[in-house]
């Protein structure tokens, strides 16, 4: 209400004065549901400010806010007229908000770009280091914003929910959103919670013979690599994990759609993931991380 406030007092032209919101990810969504609700929609212009935000809340049509202890409950379909990406913000940023963002990127990595992951496996030790002034920090970037656009510009307005870039997307809103919540557990980033249903849901393609145990290792040490959480108490925890699915079937519109890796770079859904999957991938998880520790 204060965005939308601000904007009435302003006395904002409906057409020829667009809201700049300049920040994160959370920051532009909440913006951006204000601009789409305000006269039944004015325009808005992104610029994110955060890694993070460049190259997940930047591209795209959606707007949101968690409500009902959720994820992204409440929302829009609202595209900005531009966003601009200027990665000198990222020299601003605390490094755990450059390790947080890694988790969009690792995710875009496993599930669609092999290449994208070497570099990750070859620099992401730099990268860090350097806070994203590595030489190698544009194209993995842009490689990781070109693979968003190439899967959300076909599909915008989510008529097809058997969606690729869900990956890392099926367990982690619920965990992230308890873990805020639950002081007796490590609070969650959403990058955090992203990398870590990265792991499990590899974890669930081993088990169904889909992942390697060596690639599965690869996406282990990758995220480890980024500075990435790879192991929380809830990824033990089967009946929240089971929660957690059951929520994002009902949000899939009663299919799981769950994306998997089957190779590094490429990806299959699976639609009869059952309580009894969950407990054998918790096992390989456990073992998988523990022995990466």
């Amino acid at each position: 209400m204060f965005i939308l406030q601000t904007v009435e007092d302003f006395s904002l032209l409906r057409r020829s004065e667009p809201i700049i919101a300049i920040g994160g990810g959370v920051l532009l969504d909440i913006v951006g549901l204000a601009a789409s609700i305000y006269r039944r929609g004015v325009p808005y212009i992104k610029v994110p400010t955060t890694l993070l935000a460049i190259v997940d809340a930047s591209v795209g049509v959606k707007t949101s806010i968690n409500h009902f202890g959720r994820r992204n409950r409440l929302g829009t379909y609202y595209g900005p007229v531009a966003a601009f990406l200027d990665t000198e913000f990222l020299s601003t940023l605390p490094p755990d908000e450059i390790h947080s963002a890694m988790g969009e990127i690792v995710k875009m990595a496993v599930i669609k770009n092999s290449d994208l992951f070497g570099m990750l496996e070859k620099h992401a030790d730099s990268l860090i280091k350097s806070h994203f002034t590595h030489f190698s920090a544009g194209e993995i970037i842009w490689s990781s914003i070109d693979d968003m656009i190439s899967e959300l510009e076909p599909n915008l307005w989510e008529k097809n929910l058997k969606r690729c870039v869900d990956f890392g997307h099926s367990f982690s809103p619920l965990l992230e959103m308890n873990s805020i919540s639950n002081d007796s557990v490590p609070s969650l980033s959403h990058g955090q919670a992203v990398a870590l249903d990265v792991l499990f849901s590899s974890c669930l393609a081993t088990h169904r013979g889909l992942l390697s145990i060596v690639d599965l290792s690869r996406v282990v040490e990758v995220c480890k690599a980024c500075k990435l959480p790879i192991s929380h108490p809830y990824l033990s925890n089967k009946l929240m994990l089971w929660e957690s699915l059951l929520d994002t079937t009902r949000h899939r519109n009663g299919n799981q759609n769950l994306p998997v890796p089957n190779n590094i770079g490429s990806y299959v859904f699976l639609q009869d993931i059952t309580l009894e999957d969950i407990e054998a991938t918790i096992e390989i998880y456990e073992v998988a991380t523990n022995e990466c520790h």
